[in-house]
């Protein structure tokens, strides 16, 4: 007769025989098959890194001495395929211009694929069924396929935080992602919020630096046009976002009112970070800060929720229910005006995920301080 102990042991064993071939299957030979058909469809339907043909194109016209911005007097100046980014990401592109574009563009859509895996190697994943299921998250494939910039904005994040106690480190990385994108602009209200004020300050100045320095490399082309073409870029696009304005218009208020709600949750989410900061949750103050950066952007698509890979990674470094909720964006069109309830969607999934994660990180904080307040009465015990 078997003991009931080895009995459960007999259970576990049977379990784990089931368990580890079918692990090998959804985070292994799954998002593997899914990332290489990517490629190939990208190849097929000639839509390669489709939105660095923007960056390409600008870092061609560099080379020719001209100006990579559209003119303004140009009513179609303003699309969704005309450069409209600070320089720096024009001149990056130019070594790739030796090469032909589909080369170049599958070159991109592979450094993409390094980049998220890096970015969960940065914040300490060590659970590899989390390099798979975030391999399969709708905003990490629109980022690859559409070969945007937003997977290095989210490793500039991650390194951020990873080097939060290092001023010249964290400063460079953030001054780096500002300069390629302005979004993580709330990471400065982190620093500053987490007194890290000389890194607050050399973000800033960093920031500048590589904008400004980048920009007198093409002579300072587009320079004082280009606060009039960001406000064209939001009036020709903005309605193909998801943003907490666009539910507002959505539901039938008026423009101001929308707006007004729009940004009134971003400065919640502001100062949520500022307090959270000044208790001491310097984890949880960056997730929100990362949440403030996707709230307070007008113009946000599907790829930009890829941010969500380091709020994730934060909570919950090895496989847990977060992981699994971004894959609720699969109902969620890349861009192409979405319908009420896709805006509504995409946005709720982002809020489930983020409040996942800050409530995974209480949690692990409140074990943490229970264990240590057991093992101090135990220390103290005769």
């Amino acid at each position: 007769m078997i003991a009931p102990l080895e009995t459960k042991r007999y259970q576990r064993s049977d379990l784990a025989r089931f368990v580890r071939p079918v692990s090998w299957v959804l985070f292994g030979a799954l998002p593997a098959l899914v990332v290489v058909a990517l490629f190939v469809e990208t190849v097929q339907d000639d839509a390669v890194a489709y939105d660095f043909r923007v960056f390409f194109g600008a870092a061609e016209a560099v080379l020719r001495g001209d100006s990579p911005y559209p003119q303004l007097h140009d009513a179609g100046a303003v699309i969704a395929r005309s450069f409209v980014y600070p320089p720096l990401t024009a001149l990056a592109a130019i070594p790739l211009t030796v090469l032909p574009f589909q080369a170049a563009g599958l070159l991109v859509q592979a450094g993409l694929v390094v980049a998220i895996l890096a970015t969960l190697y940065v914040l300490g994943v060590a659970d590899w069924r989390c390099y798979g299921i975030v391999l399969l998250w709708p905003p990490v494939l629109s980022a690859i396929q559409t070969g945007s910039v937003t997977m290095l904005l989210v490793l500039a994040a991650a390194l951020a935080w990873r080097y939060r106690d290092r001023t010249a480190a964290s400063a460079v990385a953030v001054g780096i992602g500002l300069a390629i994108k302005t979004i993580l602009w709330p990471l400065i209200v982190w620093q500053a919020a987490g007194r890290r004020y000389a890194a607050a300050v050399l973000s800033c100045v960093s920031c500048a630096a590589l904008v400004l320095l980048s920009w007198a490399v093409i002579g300072f082309a587009g320079f004082a046009d280009y606060p009039d073409l960001l406000r064209r870029l939001e009036r020709v696009v903005g309605d193909d976002s998801y943003t907490a304005y666009i539910v507002g218009l959505d539901l039938g208020l008026p423009s101001a009112v929308a707006r007004g709600a729009w940004l009134a949750l971003g400065l919640a989410l502001l100062a949520t970070v500022v307090v959270l900061a000044r208790r001491g949750e310097d984890r949880s103050a960056f997730m929100v800060a990362i949440a403030a950066s996707l709230a307070l952007t007008p113009i946000i698509w599907l790829h930009y929720f890829a941010l969500l890979a380091v709020v994730v990674a934060l909570a919950k470094p090895r496989l847990a229910l977060a992981w699994f909720v971004p894959l609720g964006m699969v109902l969620t069109p890349g861009s192409g005006h979405p319908s009420p309830f896709e805006t509504a969607w995409t946005l709720g999934v982002a809020a489930a995920t983020i409040g996942i994660a800050l409530v995974g990180v209480r949690e692990s904080a409140e074990k943490h301080s229970l264990a240590l307040s057991r093992t101090d009465m135990a220390a103290s015990s005769p």
